[in-house]
């Protein structure tokens, strides 16, 4: 049998490391948001090298207040202040004058960019608090919850954390799909916690070992493998989607395979550490 718990302290500390040096860059150097939180507009389009460099100059000559972003598809031309009718003279000119294919168009109004934030909170209020509803009808102990809700956010500030330091390394953006990663990321790892402290309850009730150490290091290596392997099949998928997804796709596969790391992660070496102090303290 394993002894997971023997390098609790090495847990604690890697987790706390990773969530202090995210923060760093969220509180210091904040996020590239996208057009869904300020507004503005969004044209992308495909072509190729040498047409991305033409499109590139008449964008610096002609539209000097608008961002030039080179993907590996082509190019995505973006502002706050583009509105719809400076999009369509955009458009235009780089269809007549360089023939390339538009592959999306966007345009964000501010009033309707603050109404994704407050739909954003309420939906994030809603889920946070159907967890918590979930888990105190499902462990009648205040430990396990206190656990698992530790586990929800240490993945949610870690996954926020890397976000920002994307952002400021390779401007990826902060836009509504990355919300709903962050509540895939809720759920993914309190699923994967309650199974751990289902086997834990169930250990403690056959009683095949003494102490409290050895339950929860038996239960971790009976479910270990389980988890692995349903995470590794997400993983899977994921990764083809960011190798062979397109643009408006990768970054999304991307923090949703994030997220699924530390939800892994955290349901073993965060949350049942974490549950084994606070009932220890309690005997």
């Amino acid at each position: 049998m394993i002894n997971f718990l023997k390098y609790r302290v090495l847990y604690f500390v890697f987790s706390l490391l990773v969530i202090l040096i995210g923060w760093y860059f969220v509180l210091g150097r904040g996020f590239v948001y996208s057009i869904d939180f300020v507004g503005g507009g969004l044209v992308e389009f495909l072509g190729n090298k040498d047409k991305t460099t033409q499109a590139e100059a008449l964008i610096g000559r002609k539209y000097p207040d608008l961002d030039f972003q080179k993907t590996s598809a082509g190019f995505i031309v973006r502002g706050t202040n583009l509105n719809r009718s400076q999009g369509e003279k955009v458009r235009a000119q780089l269809f007549q004058q360089l023939k390339v294919k538009q592959a999306r168009y966007e345009i964000v109004g501010p009033t309707i960019s603050q109404g994704n934030i407050e739909k954003i909170l309420t939906a994030a209020a809603i889920a946070l608090l159907g967890i918590l509803i979930y888990v105190a009808i499902s462990f009648r102990d205040w430990r396990f919850g206190v656990a698992a809700l530790t586990a929800l956010v240490h993945d949610t500030l870690a996954l926020i954390g890397v976000w920002a330091v994307l952002g400021s390394f390779w401007g990826v953006e902060l836009d509504v799909l990355f919300v709903t990663a962050i509540l895939t990321t809720m759920s993914f790892s309190v699923h994967d916690t309650i199974v751990i402290f289902d086997k834990i309850q169930e250990e403690e009730k056959q009683g095949t070992y003494r102490t409290l150490e050895e339950r929860i290091n038996w239960s971790l290596n009976l479910t270990m493998m389980r988890s692995l392997n349903n995470s590794l099949t997400v993983v899977i998928m994921l990764s083809s989607l960011i190798i062979l997804g397109g643009e408006s796709t990768r970054w999304f596969a991307t923090s949703l395979l994030i997220g699924t790391l530390f939800g892994t992660y955290s349901s073993p070496f965060v949350a049942t550490p974490l549950y084994y102090l606070l009932s220890k303290k309690g005997h």
